[in-house]
């Protein structure tokens, strides 16, 4: 999706040295809202649809439909197999909510029912923009390194509230702007602090880093033309943040990420990986004492834990719920947090979106990180399938957190996941007309 074919051209031009508003700047300008303001900044008359990033996805949406509507058939850019599966997975969202609103909604859920919708094709159109829009391996590379800033600089706010203890972020008001609800994103574990960033809760700060610090390492290892320090610096803080964010769900989804990348590294790198580990177990050990212990008591300690034992007391209610509707569920956004605290998005799914939901969005998921890795093990050079791969590990990361939250009930997560979906899409679009050209 190139905006010099766009109804929404942007008047900037390379004459005056700039570069055109393309869909990897809306990409970055989306993340930026999502990231930098924090979640609980709302705009009053639309409730939870009045977040900005919520706002411009669905402004992005249409400005992919009538980029869409304007493009001559067929359409010659993006993955098809994932643009594909993003349709059909938007396409049960809203034969669930037709259903749910035909059957009858209750009025606490019709509010719920219409914002999650929106939601939904807001974050279907981020990924939609991505997979079609960008069509060159300069501006992928320029995403990706942007989505690692992000990252970093996430880790970094993360750290500082470790070490303080405080949010340092509630203070930060928006003319036009109310709080919504209680904001404290900080909370306790184990003695120690859990740090959340500008994240709601700290588990959504988690998948912020487990899927972005994939991507940081292969650009550190590929990258070698930049600065050894801005190439490693936020894979640093990211890897350390993660190990200091008392949460087993964020350290499964970093092992995830980073043992997909395992098999595509050279034996030299993968001993150095080895290394880097055991430096860094070393370091939390030595300037955190007591989090080696509360790491290991999160995983040993799991059965007795009362977070697991809620989560998988919650299975059976959430599974006789789930048979009701066990098509098409009951809607997505109408299971509401006070009728049962499930923490599990496969299970919401199963709920919300009924068997099809769940099999559309295990196949639009699949397909994204197939095509991610299968690209990647078709490229011949290093550095591009690098990236491929760890695009791949990336949304398998944030995949395997969402077994332990409710990943979509959080913007910033959500966000995140379907960002890289798209991404995924047009990282493989890349490389198979890369290969059509040297034919």
């Amino acid at each position: 999706m190139s905006l010099r074919s766009s109804p929404l051209q942007s008047t900037l031009d390379r004459r005056g040295g700039k570069r055109p508003f393309d869909a990897v700047s809306f990409l970055t300008l989306y993340l930026v809202l999502t990231c930098a303001i924090p979640s609980y900044l709302v705009i009053p008359a639309l409730g939870s649809l009045g977040r900005p990033s919520t706002l411009f996805a669905l402004a992005g949406l249409l400005w992919w439909a009538l980029h869409r509507v304007s493009t001559p058939v067929p359409v010659t850019s993006g993955s098809a197999p994932v643009r594909i599966t993003l349709l059909i997975f938007t396409g049960v969202v809203l034969v669930s909510y037709a259903l749910a609103s035909f059957l009858g909604i209750p009025s606490s859920e019709s509010s719920p029912a219409d914002s999650g919708v929106l939601r939904m094709v807001g974050w279907v159109g981020v990924a939609l923009i991505a997979n079609d829009g960008i069509q060159t391996h300069e501006r992928l590379d320029a995403l990706l390194r942007r989505i690692v800033v992000i990252g970093g600089l996430m880790a970094t706010l993360g750290l500082a509230q470790f070490w303080t203890g405080v949010s340092l972020v509630d203070w930060i008001s928006l003319p036009g702007f109310i709080r919504d609800g209680n904001f404290d994103n900080v909370q306790s574990r184990a003695g120690f602090v859990r740090s959340a960033g500008t994240a709601s809760h700290p588990l959504e700060y988690g998948v912020v880093l487990c899927m972005a610090l994939p991507l940081g390492i292969a650009i550190a290892l590929t990258e070698s033309r930049r600065s050894p320090w801005l190439r490693w610096l936020p894979v640093a803080v990211m890897a350390f943040a993660s190990m200091l964010s008392v949460s087993r769900s964020a350290l499964i989804g970093v092992a995830v990420g980073v043992l997909i990348l395992v098999p595509g590294w050279p034996r030299k790198i993968r001993l150095a990986a080895l290394g880097a580990v055991i430096a860094l177990m070393g370091a939390v050990y030595v300037l955190v004492p007591g989090m080696a212990g509360t790491i290991r008591g999160l995983f040993l300690g799991v059965g007795s834990d009362s977070s697991t034992v809620s989560r998988t007391n919650a299975y059976d209610q959430a599974l006789e719920i789930a048979s009701r509707n066990p098509l098409f569920g009951r809607g997505f956004g109408t299971f509401l947090p006070q009728y049962l605290i499930l923490d599990n998005q496969i299970l919401l799914l199963i709920i919300e979106l009924g068997i099809f939901g769940l099999v559309a969005g295990a196949v639009m998921v699949g397909t994204a990180m197939v095509v991610s890795w299968r690209s990647g093990r078709a490229m011949t050079d290093f550095a591009a399938a690098q990236k491929r791969f760890a695009i791949a590990a990336s949304i398998a990361a944030g995949t395997v957190t969402f077994l332990f939250f409710d990943g979509l009930s959080f913007p910033m997560a959500a966000a995140i996941f379907f960002t890289m979906l798209g991404v995924a899409g047009s990282a493989s679009w890349i490389a198979t007309n890369e290969s059509r050209a040297l034919r």
